[in-house]
């Protein structure tokens, strides 16, 4: 035995150690620039949902012109008789929910009460249609609409009889809404129904169509209404000057091709007018980049691989394989410093492009309370993650095994329920919300 090994009871690794933790460190971070490269390759539903655009003809000769709101009768949740007589003189918007719906109901109210706020002290009305009359009494409606404040004298919540409420949505609106029988009929889905906001001029004529689960396209009708901007192209509702009224058709799905047939006038019934909808750019200043709106899922992507890899790294140090739960550690923590910078670059993206750094989730009752329970403590704890991880890599580093030891037993846990949660709050707010 050579003299100076009795003084090293530890001698080195072998050098293949170290080529084994190049491997596995290679591997995960392939891991993680594979997941991050397929979900920019993913096209989100925000994308997938843009409004239906321009009704351009074939035919030239047949004019496009903007739609007049048939005269309706509907009662309001004050029990106040409400014609379109009564709205005429200024502008107004109008949506259609039912208030037992948990879909995509609360959320495009919630963005008709902010629509609402933002336009305060513009001449304007908003107006709530209830696709389901027969549930939503005006009692029904008067506490649905406390729950988001809603100002009687600027935002009405209107039912009445849902044979003319559903004609007045097909047949003036252009809209789609079908109630749901046998076993499509299930609770809360009752209904389907536009997710769109129609804007209508104060003499009755449907001048814009915009998508309430997309906040570019709520942002650019706050700017409409307050006078800041014309409607753009692409949300201009025009249909033929030919097209009959009433008209039985349902509109095309947004951000689709679809050929629309109908009968140009009880003079020639066989003669057909082909109508194509045709997607238009919005202003590229305002439309929101598709990497950014691919951001959360490559967030959850990488709160996922953290969580993955904290357990392989509990697992191995239980085993006894310092130098590969080194490895796995440093890795970890640099997947969650990728992480903070794609965090920052969406909700600092988001601000620039529609003015609203976050997503809110929607009023679905005790769901929501979970969410924000979940939510407040991952914030919290998120913010010592980054100082525990920190304390702790350096300790193991140096060799103080001691408080590494220490500290790691209160960094492991937070660190691992941060990761989770950050999955559980992305499924939660753009999967199971639909924000």
């Amino acid at each position: 035995m050579p003299e100076n090994e009795h003084l090293n009871p530890n001698p080195p690794a072998p050098l293949r150690s170290y080529a084994m933790q190049r491997t596995i460190g290679g591997i995960l971070w392939l891991n993680v620039f594979v997941a991050i490269l397929v979900m920019l390759g993913t096209t989100p539903k925000s994308q997938e949902q843009q409004p239906a655009t321009n009704i351009i003809i074939e035919q030239p000769e047949i004019d496009l012109v903007e739609r007049e709101v048939a005269d309706f009768s509907l009662t309001e949740r004050s029990t106040e008789t409400i014609t379109k007589q009564d709205l005429l003189g200024k502008p107004w918007v109008v949506n259609f929910i039912f208030t037992k719906c948990v879909m995509s109901c609360p959320t495009n109210t919630k963005a008709m009460m902010e629509l609402a706020e933002k336009c305060k002290g513009t001449d304007v009305r908003f107006v709530t249609i209830t696709v389901d009359p027969e549930r939503d009494t005006p009692e029904q409606l008067k506490g649905y609409a406390e729950i988001y404040d809603a100002d009687p004298e600027q935002w009405l919540f209107l039912t009445g009889d849902k044979a003319e409420i559903h004609r007045l949505i097909r047949e003036s609106f252009l809209q789609i809404v079908e109630e749901r029988e046998g076993d499509d009929r299930l609770l809360g889905y009752e209904f389907a129904h536009t997710d769109r906001v129609m804007h209508i001029d104060e003499t009755g004529k449907i001048v814009g169509q915009y998508l309430a689960t997309d906040p570019v396209e709520m942002a650019t009708l706050a700017r409409v209404l307050k006078g800041e901007r014309e409607t753009p192209e692409g949300n201009k509702f025009l249909v033929p000057k030919s097209l009959p009224n009433p008209l039985n058709i349902e509109a095309p799905e947004a951000g689709t091709s679809e050929a629309v047939s109908a009968e140009e006038s009880s003079e020639n019934p066989k003669e057909v007018a082909e109508v194509v909808v045709e997607d238009s750019e919005v202003e590229p200043a305002k439309e929101v980049p598709t990497w950014i709106t691919n951001l959360p899922a490559v967030n959850a992507s990488l709160n996922g691989l953290a969580t993955l890899l904290l357990m392989l790294g509990f697992v191995l140090i239980k085993q006894g394989k310092i130098q590969a739960h080194k490895a796995t550690m440093l890795t970890t923590f640099g997947v969650s410093v990728v992480f903070l910078g794609c965090y920052l670059t969406y909700h600092f993206g988001l601000q620039y492009y529609t003015g609203e750094a976050q997503k809110s989730f929607p009023d679905l009752g005790f769901i929501r309370q979970v969410y924000l329970t979940i939510l407040i403590s991952h914030i919290i704890l998120a913010v010592f993650v980054p100082v525990l991880a920190g304390m702790t890599i350096f300790y193991g580093l140096t060799n103080r095994i001691e408080k590494h030891r220490r500290i790691a037993r209160v960094t492991f846990p937070i660190w691992l329920y941060v990761s989770v949660t950050g999955v559980i709050i992305y499924l939660m707010l753009y999967q199971l919300a639909g924000v």
